[in-house]
């Protein structure tokens, strides 16, 4: 009896040393994707997990549209919206390993006509400043032309933000200006190209990049964002024409098809025995080029995404950072009505995907860091929670923004020149073109892009509030400025950052 009370106690000590199993990775999962989904209004989410070469998970949840029945499923299409920044970097990658390119190939020399306001960075830039970020010159905005080439011309009207190389800056133009590479050195579009060189070999045969391969899909997700404080519909971004955001954002696939994706490049570009890619291009895609600071802009909402890091950078069509001891390589993908995260820990060959159909930025890493957290071990913390958190404190520092603009209003203003004196048409070679028009006693702006039709409502001065008819993009302000003789001769928006000059009758537009 004595012998056996020892044993007992021996064996509760040995018992109290070992650790308590937590409970299997995604376990919770499906409790903590309506959870989010519920908390940011996302009608529709997919998400998708490989681990150790195999697909664990690729499951739907929530509806493709709004006051629908589809339900999403792991099938169903997504815009992954800049997520197709790594499809373009591994594109041209096959070419460099094929020989036929270099990552430090001057872009000057591939792409006819190509030029920016410093002749110094023309004439030096190459394919890995444009992938990597690091051309000195920040995103635009512009995308009021339909026409790609128009797009990358008018770039020699843009004054750089930083010097040369020396501060990461997201741009999607440049990645525009890399996908033209392709047909410079084999001939192929760039859509045809990466549905031969990387869709075909990898069985993604949901993926697509056109504007005619989604309208002919079924199984599809439509875009939802908030208008008017609510959720709802909207319209697909550059409904009129998508093909000009393929390369840089324009890819739709489903969570099935990324799975595999992501098992290719946690295989060094192996998939089902066979090379998609050369290791050297993986490698080259996942190595930092340079660091992204994460004290303002696109760095401060990355370090929001993915907390915890103590470095982050860029690689070429890959971010990179630290958590817990292993790096993440992963991107985001915003396009309006879309979002969607994709993340690897190389280490550990484990990849995430998630896939939405809502403009947001919180529901998708949340999951992504609910199943990282399980995966690596990690406490738990609700990173969709804290998103959400900040969300709401920045909706309400507008609110706030645009009701002491209203106090500033001057009581009883009116339009100090007749209305018909503002119409007329503006013009700036950087941004393109802007009309004003006398409609039924109120005046009407048109921007290039077909979306940005807006009703003026004078506010005082010579400034009016514009409500655009598209009710996704709100209201902004528009300001006139008139010469010395009393003419109008000026228009500015401010809050989009752009200027025009009222056209001459031979004034010819972005020349």
């Amino acid at each position: 009896m004595k012998i056996r009370a020892i044993v007992l106690i021996a064996c509760v000590a040995l018992l109290s040393n070992v650790p308590v199993l937590a409970a299997p990775p995604l376990q919770d999962l499906d409790a903590y994707v309506h959870q989010t989904m519920q908390q940011w209004q996302v009608p529709g989410m997919a998400v998708a997990v490989v681990k150790d070469g195999k697909v664990v998970l690729a499951r739907g949840y929530g509806v493709r549209e709004l006051g629908k029945p589809d339900k999403v499923d792991a099938d169903t299409l997504f815009d992954i919206g800049s997520n197709t920044k790594s499809f373009t970097a591994a594109a041209l990658g096959t070419l460099v390993a094929a020989g036929k390119l270099d990552w430090d190939a001057h872009v000057a020399d591939h792409i006819r006509g190509f030029r920016l306001r410093s002749p110094y960075v023309t004439q030096e830039l190459t394919l890995r400043d444009l992938l990597s970020h690091r051309s000195g010159y920040c995103d635009p905005g512009m995308w009021y032309s339909s026409d790609a080439s128009d797009v990358i011309r008018r770039m020699r009207y843009q004054k750089p933000d930083y010097a040369f190389r020396a501060r990461f800056c997201y741009n999607n133009i440049m990645y525009l200006t890399a996908a033209r590479f392709i047909p410079a050195v084999t001939g192929e579009s760039w859509d045809q190209y990466v549905a031969a060189h990387l869709f075909k070999p990898l069985g993604m045969t949901r993926t697509v990049t056109t504007d005619a391969e989604v309208a002919a899909s079924s199984d599809v997700a439509a875009p939802h964002g908030m208008v008017d404080g609510k959720p709802a519909v909207i319209h697909r971004y550059w409904a009129h024409n998508m093909d000009l955001m393929s390369a840089v954002g324009g890819i739709n696939s489903s969570a099935d098809d990324m799975s595999r994706w992501l098992l290719m490049l946690l295989a060094d570009g192996s998939y089902d025995g066979k090379a998609v890619l050369d290791k050297t291009t993986v490698a080259a895609m996942e190595t930092p080029q340079i660091p992204v600071p994460t004290d303002a802009g696109v760095g401060r909402e990355i370090k929001a995404w993915m907390p915890g890091g103590d470095f982050y950078s860029y690689g070429l069509g890959l971010l990179m950072n630290d958590y817990a001891g292993h790096k993440l390589v992963w991107h985001a993908g915003d396009i309006d009505g879309m979002a969607s995260a994709m993340i690897m820990v190389p280490d550990q060959h484990l990849g995430i995907v998630v896939l939405t159909n809502m403009t947001e930025s919180g529901s998708r890493f949340g999951v992504v860091m609910h199943i990282l957290q399980q995966y690596l071990q990690q406490p738990a913390s609700d990173v969709g929670a804290a998103l959400f958190a900040q969300a709401q404190k920045a909706e309400a520092a507008a609110k706030l923004a645009e009701k002491k603009l209203a106090a500033t209003r001057k009581p009883d203003s009116r339009s100090p020149l007749p209305l018909v004196d503002y119409a007329g048409k503006y013009a700036d070679s950087y941004n393109g073109t802007a009309s004003v028009t006398l409609e039924n006693g109120h005046l009407v702006l048109r921007l290039g892009n077909p979306d940005f039709v807006g009703d003026l409502q004078h506010w005082h001065d010579d400034t009016f509030r514009v409500s655009w008819r598209y009710r996704y993009y709100g209201d902004s302000y528009v300001t006139f400025g008139q010469d010395l003789a009393g003419v109008v001769d000026k228009l500015s928006l401010p809050q989009m950052d752009q200027n025009f000059e009222r056209a001459k009758a031979s004034q010819e537009v972005a020349r």
